[in-house]
């Protein structure tokens, strides 16, 4: 854990899954801070104004199809001043969201899986407010698999049901040679291409373990906060 200011801070918590809100919240509200609770974007819109808050904090995913990066940009272009955490089940916002480009440069990316005690929270909320650049390194017991850009946009079209042909098209390639794409991206997973085997479900199963991260284009990880 790191010193922190003790605020208190006005927070805005942005998330579909009621469990997950209603425990950041809580941990939030027995540090002081003040916490109002969205249930998604257009929710958040609405309160905005009224709450101006010194932080958001959103996740990626929504039911419903709202993008929390869409709405994380669009709130920091309103209000530059606001800090940003965004609470994701994806090790790289990239296999989250496809406008994942939209997210301002010093979000604090904190993923859920990874979470283990309110002091992570809080701890993720001060490096936002201050611009502290903290790093939670993987568990030993929780290894990390490394794809590249283009790999992730495939795997997040597989998560959402796409086919082989769906991702051709999507690509601007052949079918055969999104089947090839297909094929490498099941050998970085390391998974049984044989023909007893349905590769695609177990990474579709991969991508909702919050195991994967992808490596940016300068060759580094993506970190889990930073």
């Amino acid at each position: 854990m790191i010193p922190r200011s003790s605020g208190p801070w006005r927070i805005l918590v942005v998330d579909d899954d009621a469990l997950i809100a209603a425990l950041v919240a809580d941990g939030l509200r027995l540090n002081g801070h003040d916490v109002t609770v969205a249930a998604s974007p257009e929710e958040a819109r609405l309160v905005l104004s009224d709450i101006d808050p010194h932080l958001l904090m959103c996740d990626l995913n929504f039911t419903d199809g709202q993008s929390g990066a869409a709405f994380v940009g669009e709130v920091r272009e309103q209000r530059p001043w606001v800090a940003c955490v965004v609470l994701s089940n994806h090790r790289s916002p990239e296999l989250a969201v496809s406008d994942a480009h939209l997210l301002p440069s010093d979000v604090v990316y904190l993923v859920k899986s990874t979470v283990r005690s309110v002091d992570q929270i809080l701890d993720a909320v001060h490096a936002a407010m201050t611009g502290t650049a903290i790093e939670t390194p993987d568990p030993d017991d929780d290894p990390v698999i490394i794809i590249n850009a283009a790999q992730a946009q495939v795997l997040r079209m597989l998560a959402a049901g796409a086919t082989t042909r769906a991702l051709a098209e999507a690509r601007g390639t052949s079918v055969r040679a999104a089947e090839s794409l297909l094929v490498r991206l099941y050998t970085v997973l390391g998974l049984d291409t044989s023909r007893e085997s349905n590769p695609r479900v177990e990474a579709i199963r991969l991508w909702q373990s919050g195991r994967i991260r992808v490596r940016r284009s300068s060759g580094r990880e993506t970190s889990l906060v930073s």
